[in-house]
């Protein structure tokens, strides 16, 4: 599956956060610690996953979570919103991004299968 998911996190509002709390940031087997404001890449490997954000407590034990459906943010392209987490919020911009390479490949595949289904069209209108 080509492309990446880009997170931004904008703002962390009333998190319960403390120095023994911390935000895990996941998408399949791909896992983050948040600590501040910054930008994380998810390779996108599934549409089944969710994108998971979990406040966890010193020992792994999670406080709280929220997720997002991948298949959201490939509809929408970008999503800028807060997510309810732990009584507070987490302000985040997601964005589903193709490289060239990828963009080119699925333009390649596209027009194969065009060409494809024009060919049958043509076949059976002959018959």
């Amino acid at each position: 599956m080509p492309g990446t998911i880009m997170v931004s996190v904008l703002e962390f509002m009333d998190l319960p956060l403390s120095s023994s709390t911390f935000i895990r940031a996941s998408l399949g087997k791909i896992e983050y610690q948040v600590n501040d404001k910054g930008n994380l890449s998810f390779p996108l490997t599934s549409l089944r996953d969710d994108l998971i954000f979990q406040i966890l407590d010193s020992e792994g034990n999670e406080i709280s979570h929220t997720g997002v459906q991948i298949k959201l943010i490939l509809e929408k392209g970008v999503l800028e919103d807060n997510f309810p987490l732990g009584g507070g919020h987490l302000r985040l911009k997601l964005q589903f991004i193709l490289s060239d390479e990828e963009r080119d490949r699925i333009r390649s595949l596209r027009q194969s299968a065009l060409k494809k289904k024009h060919d049958e069209l043509l076949s059976s209108s002959r018959e």
